[in-house]
């Protein structure tokens, strides 16, 4: 009893270590002002395609209110339809309110014109006990698509995780969207996290309407940032 007692205070000594751990690289890693891109100068433009595009990392503080309208603009014409093929439904002010909630950050392209054409909108937050950069949306219009735009900006984002020390990237995808799949699955090379419901629950997964996917991060301690 003794021993199973002690071994339990290690176990939980060890689990808020962690969680401490984590707290201090999410504090630091939601600063609103910080630059994330600070030393991801060479992926604030592309040039592809092309295509010429400006990106930007921003916290949702330093959003003006046009700039955040034409973000959610196409992430309702791209989603919608997605939504409302599930069991969630689409609801506008719940989209609003997600998409300004817990220090989400964005990454923002702009055309030449100035003109979004791309967005992902992301969060540092915890996954048990573990640091981890989740993906919500990566939206790109519907002209700007098959470029190379998508890729582009997880790649910026799996950068900004693993320099703000973060254990993975998280993603959630529609299963009934193969597109989205595909992108995920087979060209970015993610994999079921085990907090899916192919594993959380799977009794019941054909309930689910959606997969929760992840990639391990090469993680490379940030210096003077």
């Amino acid at each position: 009893m003794v021993s199973k007692s002690k071994e339990k205070k290690q176990q939980r000594k060890e689990m808020f270590a962690k969680l401490g751990a984590a707290q201090q690289l999410l504090s630091k890693a939601n600063v609103p002002d910080k630059d994330h891109m600070e030393t991801l100068v060479p992926f604030k433009k592309y040039n592809r395609n092309g295509t010429d595009l400006v990106i930007q990392c921003v916290h949702y503080e330093q959003i003006d209110k046009e700039t955040f309208e034409a973000i959610y603009r196409i992430l309702e014409d791209n989603m919608k339809a997605e939504y409302d093929a599930c069991y969630w439904g689409w609801n506008e002010r719940d989209k609003r309110d997600e998409m300004k909630e817990k220090n989400p950050w964005f990454l923002i392209a702009r055309n030449s014109e100035q003109q979004i054409v791309a967005f992902a909108h992301f969060k540092f937050d915890f996954d048990e006990e573990i640091a981890v950069l989740y993906c919500y949306e990566v939206q790109v219009t519907e002209d700007m698509r098959g470029k190379g735009v998508g890729k582009f900006l997880m790649q910026i984002l799996e950068l900004i995780g693993a320099k703000s020390e973060m254990q993975k990237i998280m993603i959630t995808v529609f299963k009934h969207n193969p597109r989205a799949v595909h992108f995920f699955q087979d060209i970015l090379k993610y994999t079921d996290d085990e907090t899916s419901p192919k594993f959380m629950d799977p009794m019941d997964e054909k309930e689910y309407c959606y997969e929760i996917m992840s990639k391990a991060l090469k993680v490379k301690k940030a210096s003077g940032s």
